[in-house]
């Protein structure tokens, strides 16, 4: 039986209808930019012959809101096997904690988590990135920490999005989780970053 890998990737939060239509009107419509691949699409390519990836879909890329996020995590629910492995990227490592803090009642019980991968999680609202909905007061982590047979938080000291002082902030809360730390990640965009692999592999 296969391995199962659920991976969800970040994207943008906003306050309102008005930040997002803001956003919209900044945006450079270029039809013929090149779409560069990055790591999270070779992950079945990379892991099919012993692993099932799973990705949610997201319908509010550059509005993401925490509700609706929820809505979705929790679809996944059903098809959902013992010891498997989340693989979340960015604001998606926000969501986790949060749910976990604050919904964890809806998980399924029996459903045991082999290991939690955080790439690049923010912490909190800073000059880069605001967390609007997906901000919550009491981060101790107790339920997440619980939850998990292992977590790994992996960040850049580079990142342009998450300040890296996040990282150093989930070492205060979670302090036994382990963390793997590199210079040159940025957003952990790239195409190819044989390091996530390695870490869901191990």
């Amino acid at each position: 039986m296969k391995k199962q890998v659920v991976l969800l990737k970040g994207w943008e939060a906003k306050e309102n209808y008005k930040d997002f239509y803001d956003f919209l009107e900044k945006q450079e419509f270029n039809p013929y930019k090149e779409v560069k691949k990055r790591w999270n699409r070779n992950l079945w390519e990379t892991l099919w012959e012993d692993y099932e990836v799973l990705e949610i879909p997201i319908f509010d890329k550059y509005f993401a809101e925490y509700k609706c996020w929820k809505i979705m995590f929790e679809k996944v629910f059903p098809f959902l096997k013992n010891d498997v492995i989340f693989v979340w990227h960015s604001m998606w490592g926000i969501f986790l904690a949060k749910y976990f803090e604050e919904d964890f009642s809806g998980y399924p019980q029996g459903v045991s988590l082999q290991k939690i991968i955080l790439i690049a999680p923010p912490f909190k609202d800073s000059e880069l990135e605001k967390l609007w909905s997906f901000n919550f007061k009491n981060k101790n982590f107790k339920n997440l920490s619980n939850i998990s047979k292992k977590i790994t938080i992996l960040g850049s000291t580079d990142d342009f999005v998450v300040p890296f002082e996040d990282i150093e902030d989930y070492k205060k809360y979670l302090p036994n989780a382990e963390y793997k730390i590199f210079d040159n990640y940025g957003h952990f965009l790239w195409e190819e970053i044989p390091e996530i692999i390695e870490e869901i592999k191990r």
